[in-house]
């Protein structure tokens, strides 16, 4: 009886030493998530998966795992939460050739890009005297969309509590620009004619147009809470930029109107060489624009004047522009006025009531609802 417990634990030494020399031998470790973009507070599956494919098995192999602080499982699992990140921990006894399987559920709370980095795989043998480590290199991404904030929900027309919020009211009958007026030929439509102007020149005129290239908006989202903007980043201000902008995009893509969007935010992971997207109208135009505005940080790429001035020296003509920002600045007033006088029509949605009563009436305007 003696001799089988001899046996026995030679074999147990001899096994855990072949684990450790052999262990990460042919060891293969792999981690899928489900979903490449979620809502937040959105289920998603974290599947790890390790392959032992030779011949002697291993006893005992750890996996951690480190995944971002905002996120969380569903059910119970062996997690610590630390600053910064949650460190997730699963063991394995692998057989020979065998391939394991575990999935979790969790989800996120906070809008954003997310990175599920390197993971580290640690060998050990039965009593715990021993242990090996190995680094695995990955790096995956997954972003989490931003809740919608809709207008009837969050706005007020400014000096206007009771005015109408309609994203159809933002978009003009004809696709035209008006440049000017000119003596009526009788060619024109009569509802061209410029009355006041023709009782002025004692003759009749009608307004100037010039086609743009079609009725469509364009949607402008400022980053910039504070000058200079490294002083103060007014976050919660941001974020409900950014759920404005989606509840919006949402209302046009339902009203089938075209539709851009361009933004002073560096986009992370997310650049076509230029910051703008032209518009358009579907699903993929939308979902695209979606994961954009998950995507966008808190840093700018140039202050709202420098954005609103390229915008102005583009060549693409259209009839609507929508401005959301967190507050409107005394430096924006020129600029927005002055792309107020070359478009059609202009539409500010500022957090702050400050400085609207600077801006021409001809803008429309809208605050946060109290």
């Amino acid at each position: 009886m003696i001799w089988f417990y001899i046996i026995l634990v030679v074999l147990t030494f001899s096994l855990n030493k072949l684990t450790i020399k052999y262990g990460f031998d042919k060891i293969n470790y792999k981690r899928e998530i489900s979903k490449k973009n979620v809502e937040i507070d959105e289920e998603f599956d974290i599947t790890t998966i390790v392959e032992n494919n030779k011949r002697l098995p291993v006893t005992f192999l750890q996996v951690n795992e480190r995944f971002p602080e905002s996120f969380c499982f569903k059910f119970k699992t062996n997690s610590t939460e630390t600053p910064g990140y949650v460190a997730h921990t699963v063991d394995f006894f692998l057989m020979p050739y065998q391939r394991v399987k575990k999935t979790y559920t969790m989800l996120s709370t906070q809008r954003g890009v997310y990175m599920f980095r390197n993971a580290s795989l640690s060998l050990g043998d039965f009593i715990g005297f021993e242990s090996k480590d190995k680094e695995v290199e990955y790096l995956q991404e997954l972003v989490v969309l931003p809740k919608p904030l809709y207008l009837e929900d969050s706005l007020v027309p400014y000096g206007n509590y009771m005015g109408d919020i309609s994203v159809r009211r933002w978009i003009i009958d004809d696709p035209l620009m008006t440049l000017g007026i000119r003596e009526y030929t009788g060619r024109e439509p009569q509802k061209h004619i410029h009355w006041n102007s023709s009782i002025k020149y004692g003759k009749l005129m009608v307004k100037n147009f010039d086609f743009t290239t079609d009725n469509s908006l364009v949607f402008i989202l400022n980053t910039e809470s504070h000058k200079p903007f490294w002083s103060f980043i007014d976050k919660e201000g941001i974020e409900e930029c950014i759920s404005l902008s989606r509840g919006i995009l949402e209302e046009i893509e339902e009203a089938k109107i075209p539709y851009g969007f361009t933004t002073n935010s560096q986009i992370y992971g997310f650049y076509n060489g230029e910051n703008i997207t032209y518009p358009g109208v579907g699903t993929s135009h939308l979902q695209y624009l979606l994961e954009m505005l998950g995507r966008v940080s808190y840093s700018i790429t140039v202050p709202l004047e420098e954005l609103v001035e390229n915008i102005m020296n583009r060549s693409e003509k259209y009839t609507t522009y929508v401005i959301v920002t967190p507050r409107v600045f005394k430096s924006y007033i020129e600029p927005i006025e002055s792309l107020n006088r070359q478009v059609n029509r202009l539409i500010i949605i500022s957090l702050e009531e400050e400085n609207l009563d600077c801006l021409s009436e001809s803008i429309i305007k809208y605050v946060r609802r109290k």
